[in-house]
């Protein structure tokens, strides 16, 4: 079903535009949330909401963006939304031991010992940093795709990926991440 029949099934309030419209965009609005909040249960509650906004509000969509960019921006606002909130509320505190003790790398990325490296690395970036990196070697999006996205300059996005790349190479040489590799050759 092409995005304009979608948005207008949706419209409408078909049940089956609803299924396939989570389906399809569900795995990519994860991945968004999971690198901004870096907790799968607080990301999979987000999602939920991203959803439930978007299928309220959507007679507020645009025909002027692609839905993929209204629906990250949903999630972008509410994962930051409910992070501030939580931390205005002290909540976090908790699930700031828990992190601790519980390992939040995903399942995947345990049996790659490159991707773990570089999962755990990302831990130590900022927000903005884990966003643009997400977008683009994970995600696999274009600059000029995570320019419209991101609402800025294909430059900007340039610099922000070169930046972000730089700096988790740093993070992970800092931290020794592959220590063990280096010692096995």
């Amino acid at each position: 079903m092409e995005e304009k029949e979608l948005v207008e099934q949706l419209k409408k309030g078909d049940k089956e535009a609803e299924e396939l419209f989570v389906e399809k965009y569900a795995p990519f609005i994860f991945n968004i949330i999971f690198q901004i909040t870096r907790r799968k249960n607080l990301t999979e509650d987000v999602v939920q909401d991203v959803f439930l906004i978007a299928l309220k509000d959507i007679n507020k969509f645009g025909a002027g963006s692609a839905l993929s960019t209204w629906l990250y921006r949903i999630a972008a606002n509410r994962a930051k939304y409910i992070l501030f909130r939580e931390g205005r509320q002290k909540v976090w505190e908790k699930d700031a031991v828990e992190k601790r003790v519980i390992d939040n790398t995903p399942e995947e990325y345990k049996k790659d010992k490159l991707k773990e490296i570089i999962w755990k690395g990302m831990e130590f970036l900022n927000e903005n940093e884990r966003e643009i990196i997400t977008l683009i070697d994970i995600e696999g999006m274009k600059y000029y795709e995570a320019s419209k996205l991101l609402n800025i300059p294909v430059g900007t996005v340039r610099s922000r990926v070169a930046r972000a790349r730089e700096r988790l190479r740093n993070i992970i040489l800092k931290w020794n991440f592959f220590k063990e590799e280096l010692s096995n050759k």
